[in-house]
């Protein structure tokens, strides 16, 4: 089974991909996939505190249980003023 990742912006800069699939199995949470990501491309400047998380654009929680082809975002958060 495998969930998808969307990569935007500066993510998609450093990795040059729009999107990644990764593997999962049953009882895999955001956070796994989170911290899979962190590893495969550890130049990527994310903060788990930093990110909103959106699950099938649906803002979504780390303790998600994932299903077969959900679509993950990890959009950092903006600012200015």
């Amino acid at each position: 089974m495998f969930v998808s990742v969307k990569l935007l912006g500066l993510q998609r800069t450093l990795t040059q991909k729009d999107r990644i699939q990764v593997p999962f199995s049953k009882g895999t949470r955001v956070a796994d996939v989170f911290a899979y990501i962190r590893e495969s491309f550890p130049e990527l400047p994310f903060s788990e505190k930093a990110l909103l998380v959106t699950v099938n654009d649906k803002v979504s929680t780390m303790d998600r249980i994932l299903k077969s082809d959900d679509d993950i975002s990890f959009l950092p958060f903006i600012g200015g003023g």
